[in-house]
């Protein structure tokens, strides 16, 4: 049983393709066609259920999957932290964030960090919280940006520090005169939400529906600069992280404080068990939070 073996039905199937995965190893595909069958021939079962343009692993298939992922990412990963080891200052960092994280948390960041490792190839990808999920499972990216409810139990994670929610309305909105805000009173406004399958939506819609209040929902976005925009015309009401409010001072914008009601936001630092943190990858969660190493290892 060879590396290249291993690569050449790693890649096929997770790529779907061989086509792809001879791309991805830089041979042909006959080289990996000729490399799944011998791993067949040894392990003395069928891999994949058919061979054609679409490659759909059999219940054998996905057991080898799962159980030589983490060595071939570590095989591949070799060569950075090797130099890493050395105490190179030249490599690859590539980090995928939601909409959120990239507008709100990374801007001075990624600033800083690109001025201190000029030799580092930064590489920022923009993502929904499934896709950052996948991604780090398959060892494409060193690290997510993202909230940690629901991460699998093959990924490690590292809490940032959690954000206070708000209410926000329109500058002569009624409820931004009332010195208490139930409830009940947002309740009786349209809101502008995130759309549905995002945490933070569906943190609203399960603290309403506990207390058996409906609420009308004007309009779904994706971003926390779409609800601010609507939320200023007075279209409807809106609940955000606080720290969405932080970057810019508006003045069209009332903040209601909602701590009571709604829990804090738990946003962290998402990666593959196991996978090595070069010291520019340290160095870049030191920036986005001084504390996020020394608070993971109180809490373990």
């Amino acid at each position: 049983m060879e590396i290249q073996q291993l690569k050449g039905f790693y890649y096929s199937a997770r790529l779907g393709s061989l086509t792809k995965a001879a791309e991805k190893m830089a041979i042909t595909q006959s080289a990996v066609s000729q490399q799944i069958k011998a791993l067949e021939e040894e392990l003395g079962v069928k891999l994949f259920n058919r061979y054609g343009p679409r490659k759909d692993l059999t219940p054998d298939g996905r057991l080898f999957y799962q159980l030589i992922t983490p060595i071939v990412q570590e095989i591949d990963s070799l060569r950075v932290t090797f130099d890493d080891m050395k105490g190179n200052q030249k490599g690859i960092l590539t980090i995928a964030a939601t909409t959120f994280m990239i507008m709100n948390l990374l801007p001075s960041v990624i600033k800083a960090f690109t001025k201190k490792y000029p030799h580092v190839r930064l590489t920022v990808l923009e993502r929904r919280w499934s896709e950052i999920v996948l991604l780090s499972q398959s060892g494409e990216i060193d690290f997510g940006l993202a909230p940690i409810d629901g991460i699998p139990s093959n990924l490690n994670y590292f809490r940032l520090e959690p954000m206070d929610r708000v209410l926000i309305t329109s500058r002569n909105h009624p409820l931004s005169k009332k010195k208490h805000v139930t409830l009940l009173d947002i309740a009786q406004y349209p809101m502008i939400t995130y759309e549905r399958g995002l945490v933070s939506r569906d943190e609203v819609d399960r603290v309403f529906e506990e207390v058996h209040l409906e609420i009308e929902i004007i309009m779904e976005a994706t971003n926390s600069e779409t609800i601010k925009r609507y939320v200023e015309t007075g279209v409807g009401v809106a609940i955000i992280p606080k720290i969405a409010l932080d970057t810019v001072e508006n003045h069209q914008i009332e903040s209601i404080p909602i701590e009571q009601y709604f829990g804090k936001s738990q946003y962290g630092v998402i990666l593959r068990k196991g996978k090595h943190i070069t010291s520019w990858a340290t160095n870049f969660l030191k920036l986005l939070d001084p504390s996020i190493l020394t608070r993971e290892a109180a809490l373990n």
